[in-house]
């Protein structure tokens, strides 16, 4: 499965990077919001701030690696799914896993 984001210490982040999750203080309020771009402010105001590590969109996934991932996903729901022809909620079912699975991979 592949890591559409990685965990970088603040000190390894630079300017232009994006936020795949929303970075958070101590009390548990968005100091960022997930898919933020990262500034030079930014880092040294969270610095300041004590946070030490972030979530950041991992771009170093090839085309080809995301369509293997997205070939990956398919097959292994045809399996667990694979009894569900005649069942209309299941193909509803199978669907919506496929949408909500192959749009984490965009």
């Amino acid at each position: 499965m592949l890591n559409r984001y990685k965990q970088l210490d603040l000190d390894d982040t630079t300017a232009g990077m994006v936020l795949s999750d929303a970075v958070l203080d101590a009390h548990g309020s968005v100091l960022l919001p997930s898919a933020t771009t990262l500034t030079d402010a930014m880092l040294t105001s969270l610095r300041r701030r004590g946070v030490e590590t972030v979530f950041v969109v991992n771009d170093d996934i090839s085309a080809a690696d995301l369509e293997a991932e997205r070939a990956r996903v398919q097959q292994r729901l045809a399996i667990l799914f694979r009894r569900c022809n005649t069942d209309r909620a299941c193909r509803v079912l199978l669907q919506r896993i496929i949408e909500y699975r192959l749009g984490s991979l965009e």
